[in-house]
């Protein structure tokens, strides 16, 4: 049994992991091809190898920290250690390319930002899959909600903090190095980061018990057997394809089309922050009235609505009012997986007898990358278009046709996944499935 200081540290050991992940995909494209100029194309093939790298990452050193025979640090500790050192120096890495290659070289900026991105998520998977793996080890099942609980704070407390790094990189002056503030930024979340592991890894030790290791051909198995399951999987991997397009766009969209000052960039930081908060309690509240299937549908179809005004704003105001249409739906975004896979989770329990929670964790990864990816190889291609786009204050400045598409285009993909969500049932009736569950069976039942 862990004590409430030691499930607190251990929940909030994800917040510099968090504010990392959160930053690098508000801020990649921003990054590098608005501030460093590398083309699209580039800079959407490095996001999405990323992604492939990410999810190699999770599947490998998962199983690997599973199969470590026993050892005085423990099966997962060593890789936790070695991977946060590694996440730390690849994230500083990402942001700072004018140390290492010249300026102008645009097959050198490729390479690397292929190389450290990589490195990041390769090193990410690496601590963090371990990491999550440990919780099994270490607390009881009554235990785990107040853990998870803290590892929510966490996780939005990332989410905040990597909005606000990314505006300040926005913010920044048109130059090749990185500024003073930025790079002394980059170094304290890098201290969060490395900090946060050391109470966990110092004082924290698992137990005896016997944790079997996944099987994942097995799991897959009985995963794709439950048609909800693959229908949420579907409709989710839709979403992360629309949704990522959105999160990497945010910032170029404002930075080079709608050509934000300093004021207005630190009132859209604080006003996504606010947007999403208020509808986190909105979504929550028609969750329990309306069930979450309406309620995630109504969210994104928020977001559908909205999205094709990027065929017509001009001027921050209006830009201001679709940002908050669309962080409604970034909102819900964030809030259901967790939600939904628990439910799942629970049901297959009831049915089966069987505990079957990391599979409702870990599968998902899969599709899920791999749809990021593919989101981040569209990207590059749309925002390859012609560059015939007069920007709406800057006359004589032309932009890629990318700047305005890309809002219909990730419409497109969330209304499929609204249409998908139709045949998915969210929201099973535990009371009879409980009643079904303890019932006596009958002979031959």
């Amino acid at each position: 049994m862990l004590s409430q200081l030691q499930k607190m540290y251990f929940g909030m050991a994800r917040l510099g992991p968090s504010i990392m992940l959160d930053m690098l995909d508000l801020a990649s494209a921003l990054f590098y091809f608005s501030i460093q100029q590398l083309p699209a194309i580039y800079t959407g093939i490095s996001i999405a190898v990323s992604y492939v790298a990410i999810m190699v990452s999770e599947v490998t050193f998962g199983n690997l920290s599973d199969r470590i025979p026993p050892n005085r640090f423990g099966r997962r500790k060593p890789f936790i250690m070695v991977g946060a050192i590694f996440m730390a120096a690849s994230f500083l890495f990402v942001f700072t390319p004018h140390l290492f290659i010249a300026q102008g070289d645009v097959l050198a900026l490729f390479l690397y930002s292929l190389v450290t991105m990589s490195l990041f998520k390769v090193s990410y998977g690496m601590t963090m899959t371990p990491f999550q793996s440990w919780m099994p080890e270490l607390t009881e099942p009554e235990e785990r909600p107040s853990v998870s609980s803290w590892q929510n704070v966490a996780n939005f407390m990332g989410f905040v903090a990597g909005i606000l790094g990314t505006t300040l990189l926005a913010t920044r002056p048109e130059t090749w190095e990185l500024p003073t503030e930025v790079l002394m930024m980059i170094l304290v979340f890098v201290g969060i980061q490395l900090g946060g592991f050391i109470a966990p890894l110092a004082r924290l030790h698992e137990g005896e018990k016997f944790i079997a290791n996944p099987n994942i051909v097995e799991d897959l198995k009985h995963a794709l057997k439950n048609p909800d399951f693959v229908g949420w999987m579907t409709a989710q991997g839709l979403l992360s394809i629309g949704f990522a397009m959105i999160i990497k766009t945010a910032f170029p969209y404002i930075d080079d089309f709608l050509l934000f000052s300093d004021t207005e960039f630190i009132i859209f930081g604080v006003e996504l922050l606010i947007v999403v908060f208020i509808f986190f309690v909105i979504w929550r509240w028609m969750i329990r009235n309306k069930g979450k299937r309406i309620t995630l549908q109504t969210a994104m179809m928020v977001t559908v609505l909205s999205l094709p005004f990027t065929l017509f704003i001009t001027s921050s105001i209006q830009g201001f009012a679709m940002i908050a249409l669309v962080g409604a739906g970034v909102a819900g975004y964030y809030l259901f997986p967790y939600i939904i896979y628990a439910d799942f989770a629970q049901k297959d329990e009831l049915e089966t007898g069987e505990g079957h929670a990391g599979l409702y964790t870990s599968i998902p990864s899969i599709p899920l990358n791999l749809s990021q990816a593919l989101s981040a190889f569209i990207w590059g291609i749309v925002f390859s278009l012609p560059e015939v786009l007069p920007v709406p204050s800057a006359p004589g400045t032309f932009l890629t046709l990318g700047y305005i598409y890309w809002g219909p285009i990730s419409a497109i993909f969330i209304f499929l996944a609204v249409l998908v969500l139709f045949k998915v049932n969210l929201d099973p009736d535990f009371e009879v499935l409980e009643e079904q569950a303890i019932a006596p069976k009958t002979p031959g039942g």
